[in-house]
């Protein structure tokens, strides 16, 4: 009623309700207003039977062009010009050939001739007669014959030649290659002679000897005097004096096994290892027994003990490869006598110890004749075995090889 006051708060004076948002379509300006078109690829068409494409082909409008995929021949032969190529009249036939004679390929070739090379034959050959052929005979040889030739007999000497040189043998021929075959009889022939061992006569019922063998009159029946059957028999059924009945398990124990847990393993720590059984020096009272045997604290040094580390680390072995920013002397450096009085070879970077260094044969041969030695192969050779000799493991230096070279060894 008009004059009663609406219960309830208010939702609002903006005119909003639930039919102006169910249908927006009627009531919403803006819903009618048309979707702009860059926008309306972006968005969804729900509508039915409607094609819903990707947004990057929407703009695509290649389907409508009208051009032809290929290269366009404005100029060429046209189907009518192939279908009618034999002319109507002679006149046109004419026209044609004179338009076809500026062709080198019609002049070479001419339609229904022979090709035309341009050779200029003489005179003689195109004289009527010339090259005309020979009369031969007319009959010639028979089919049958050309087909079914006559088979020539072969002689014996010519097919053994065959033989010789192409193994034409005869189907089932045996082969002879001349041999002398001989046994302790004399000659074999090999067309008589029969190969392999005599035939005996064939042994009969061999599979019931097999499971029998009393069947055999050559068996020999072994020496038993009770059968093995019945004697197991025995022993499974009656009972032997003083010992137990053989129920047939199948296991069988010494008589004078003991059955049980061994109530010791081993020899174990009793009362009379406890009580005796110790040495006269075990016996004795302990050596610290009432003495102090553990020293104590003493302020006092080894009097030969150095302090420091040695200028010459003869102690740890050299590397390798030594670096060049490693300045540790490891007892392989020259002294000072050497750096006072240097070597003979020094000049040229050879030290002392290139020459007690192990070198090959090889190599050594050839450091002692570039010096100037007239070395031959076998003076080289004895040197090198007398100076092996001078090292037990058998390696030579240049100063054992001089040695040897000089006879000091």
């Amino acid at each position: 009623m008009p004059h009663l006051k609406a219960a309830g708060i208010g939702g609002g004076g903006d005119g909003e309700s639930c039919e102006v948002t169910l249908k927006p379509e009627i009531y919403n300006k803006k819903m009618k207003e048309p979707c702009p078109e860059h926008i309306l690829k972006w968005r969804t068409d729900f509508t039915p039977g409607r094609v819903i494409l990707h947004p990057g082909v929407a703009e695509d409008t290649d389907f409508k062009r009208l051009e032809v995929y290929g290269r366009s021949e404005p100029v060429g032969v046209k189907v009518h010009e192939i279908m009618n190529t034999a002319p109507k009249s002679m006149l046109l036939a004419l026209a044609e050939a004179k338009k076809e004679a500026i062709y080198q390929s019609s002049k070479r070739e001419p339609l229904g001739k022979q090709y035309v090379r341009g050779h200029e034959l003489p005179s003689a050959v195109l004289t009527n007669g010339f090259g005309k052929g020979t009369p031969q005979e007319v009959a010639g040889d028979q089919t049958k014959r050309l087909l079914h030739p006559l088979e020539r007999i072969v002689p014996e000497e010519e097919r053994q030649m065959y033989i010789k040189s192409h193994a034409n043998y005869l189907p089932g021929e045996q082969r002879h290659r001349g041999y002398n075959w001989v046994d302790q009889e004399g000659m074999i022939d090999p067309a008589q002679y029969r190969f392999g061992g005599a035939v005996k006569e064939g042994e009969k019922a061999g599979v019931a000897k097999a499971f029998n063998p009393g069947l055999d009159p050559h068996w020999k029946r072994p020496d038993v005097v009770v059968e093995k059957l019945l004697e197991d028999y025995r022993e499974l059924a009656s009972e032997g004096l003083g010992t137990v009945k053989n129920l047939g398990f199948g296991k069988y124990t010494d008589p004078q096994h003991m059955f049980g847990v061994a109530s010791q393993k081993g020899p174990e720590w009793g009362v009379r290892e406890c009580i005796g059984n110790y040495p006269p020096e075990e016996q004795m009272p302990d050596k610290d027994l009432g003495k102090s045997v553990r020293p104590g604290w003493r302020n006092q040094g080894d009097p030969n003990r150095v302090f420091g580390v040695p200028s010459i680390r003869s102690d740890i072995s050299a590397p390798m490869l030594k670096s060049v920013a490693d300045h540790q002397n490891y007892g392989d450096e020259s002294g000072a006598g050497t750096l006072l009085y240097p070597p003979r070879f020094s000049d040229g970077g050879v030290t002392q110890a290139d020459f007690l260094s192990a070198t090959s044969k090889a190599e050594l041969i050839d450091i002692f004749r570039s010096a100037g030695f007239d070395l031959d192969d076998a003076v080289a050779s004895d040197a090198y075995a007398r100076a092996q000799r001078l090292d037990p493991r058998g390696m030579v230096s240049v100063q054992s090889f001089r040695m040897a070279l000089n006879g000091e060894c």
